[in-house]
């Protein structure tokens, strides 16, 4: 019995390999054990190599680990690219139909899954269920949970869909159950059940829904696509409107003119459209009017690698646009943060009446994670300064721009009361009309910066110090998962060590930040870049040095032993 097991199902793209992924995950979760899936696949609708790699554990799961117990190889070159990842023990399910050269050994069950499907009444496009119900029998599990899962999955396709993948689920369980003795077990789960399976995408559409988001426009652009995707599914019962727009540009200024309107708005992209996005960024800063903007980066320059993951837009996000105006930027590193975040997004953004950017990225986007739930509970609604009855009476002499001692004015929307609501991207008056009359011009400059000093004592760190500390992690959004089991498995080494992960980016949280490292050993940043544009983030905003830097920037995530092996 093992405390946890790697699965990895491997193919082209278009084989189902993340229907395969999706339903095991989904099987594991609902018996009580927890799941950490990583997708890896190309930039095509089908062909090349895709694989999804499902970490099961008793214990926690936050990212990937190396090595492989049961591979399900639906072609040859998985076999051949996955071979030496094999752990002593493991066993390969492979399709004989596509796999020409057969593997011989108890090692080796092939299957042809195409020939099994029609056997049972199923179509070729339901081999993945047969290799689904195979993986599960090696493990020597009951099929009634998978059954269930398929239901689920298929039922909006008509019950003959379902019991066609059941009867075939149940041949492949049938030629894989043989096998169960010598293959893999896991311990027993801890039974517990209503844990939740789900992306960061998922989570960062959650969190707006909870939020109380109202419109959200967007150009598809990966990995910031499935954001949208799940609105359009789910947002319809709570009356938030989806716009698929001509391009970026024209996704930031709906949205920018939604939120002008009163309505909670947002919009998401990737770096490129990011990049195109820029410039509207300034005039929500100007025209201070709230937006939230969903940056899930990629590798760039250019078109980079859509469906691969790097942490390279972060001094981008800080300073993209121009001129000067405050902002806010939030790092998540997981589902739950993702989640609390993107809630939060929207109040600061009210609060501020400024642009605040949720920087993730793919990695965190496109994994998928066993949570014990997220904290709906902690999610409260806060518009910040609005217009009070006497501004919305107030006519022609309305200040949408009324200087303050906190930097916010009253905000009213078009069509409230009398209060005319006058507004533009030109230096302005308190009325909002144009002026560059100079002292007026500093003191709006002024006015804008004030507004940061409501996030007051805010926490923009998450840290986990250890008194005597040789060694400070530091990091922030998709690797805190590798961070935090690399920070576990070094104290179980006997190596006392520290993490530090910024969950607030800009503005920076340089007191938080000296007092978390102060006393402790050596700085050493962990970053999805070439740059270590996060060392040199803290340098700037603390004068420390980062002793060491582990840095990754080949398109793929990190997992623990990549950074312990580096350090």
């Amino acid at each position: 019995m093992a405390k946890e097991l790697s699965i990895l199902i491997g193919g082209e793209a278009g084989q189902g390999i993340q229907s395969i992924g999706q339903v095991l995950a989904r099987s594991f979760t609902r018996s009580g054990w927890r799941v950490f899936a990583l997708q890896d696949f190309e930039s095509r609708i089908r062909g090349g190599h895709a694989f999804t790699r499902l970490r099961v554990t008793t214990g926690e799961a936050q990212c990937h680990a190396p090595g492989i117990d049961i591979l399900v190889a639906l072609n040859a070159e998985t076999i051949g690219l996955h071979r030496g990842e094999l752990n002593d023990g493991a066993r390969v399910i492979y399709d004989s139909g596509r796999v020409k050269e057969a593997e011989t050994g108890a090692a080796f069950l092939g299957l042809d899954l195409a020939g099994i499907c029609r056997e049972s009444s199923g179509s070729s496009a339901m081999a993945n269920t047969v290799a689904t119900g195979a993986a599960w029998a090696m493990l020597g599990l009951d099929t009634p949970v998978v059954e269930a899962v398929l239901e689920s999955t298929f039922a909006r396709r008509g019950l003959e869909t379902v019991n066609k993948n059941i009867a075939v689920l149940r041949a492949g369980y049938a030629l894989g159950r043989p096998y169960s003795q010598a293959a893999p077990r896991l311990d027993p789960p801890d039974g517990r059940a209503g844990r939740l399976f789900l992306s960061g995408a998922d989570a960062v559409a959650l969190g707006a829904l909870a939020a109380g988001v109202s419109f959200y426009s967007a150009y598809p652009m990966t990995p910031a696509t499935s954001v949208m995707e799940y609105l359009i599914r789910h947002g319809r019962e709570r009356g938030v409107v989806v716009e698929q727009a001509e391009d970026e540009i024209a996704a930031i200024n709906m949205a920018i003119g939604a939120s002008f309107m009163g309505a909670r708005s947002m919009t998401g992209t990737s770096g490129g459209g990011f990049a195109l996005m820029s410039e509207a960024l300034g005039l929500a800063g100007c025209t201070e009017i709230p937006l939230v903007v969903l940056n899930a980066q990629r590798p760039g320059p250019a078109t980079g690698m859509p469906t691969r993951t790097e942490q390279a837009d972060l001094l981008f996000a800080l300073f993209a646009s121009h001129g000067e105006f405050p902002r806010v930027v939030l790092a998540p590193d997981g589902p739950e943060s993702a989640f609390r975040l993107t809630a939060e997004a929207f109040n600061l953004a009210d609060r501020l009446q400024a642009p605040v950017i949720i920087l993730t990225d793919h990695h965190l986007m496109d994994s998928y994670w066993t949570v014990e739930g997220l904290p709906v509970g902690e999610v409260s609604l806060d518009r910040g300064v609005l217009a009070g009855p006497e501004e919305l009476a107030s006519g022609q002499n309305y200040l949408r721009y009324r200087i303050t001692p906190s930097g916010v004015s009253p905000r009213a929307f078009p069509g409230q009361g009398t209060a005319l609501v006058c507004s533009t991207g030109d230096e302005h008056d308190q009325s909002g009309h144009i002026t560059e009359e100079p002292g007026l011009r500093s003191a709006m400059v002024d006015k804008r910066w004030r507004k940061l000093e409501q996030l007051g004592d805010r926490s923009g760190l998450e840290c986990d110090l250890q008194d005597g500390a040789d060694t400070v992690l530091v990091g922030w959004g998709s690797t805190g998962g590798a961070l935090r089991e690399a920070v576990r498995m070094r104290r179980a080494g006997g190596a006392k060590t520290s993490l530090v992960l910024l969950t607030c980016l800009w503005p920076f949280p340089e007191a938080q930040f000296r007092q978390a490292v102060e006393g402790q050993g050596r700085l050493v940043s962990v970053e999805g870049n070439s740059l270590g544009q996060l060392a040199r983030l803290v340098r700037m905003e603390t004068g420390l040095r980062a002793d060491h830097q582990v840095l990754r920037y080949d398109g793929r995530a990190f997992c623990a032993r990549d950074i312990l092996e580096k350090l």
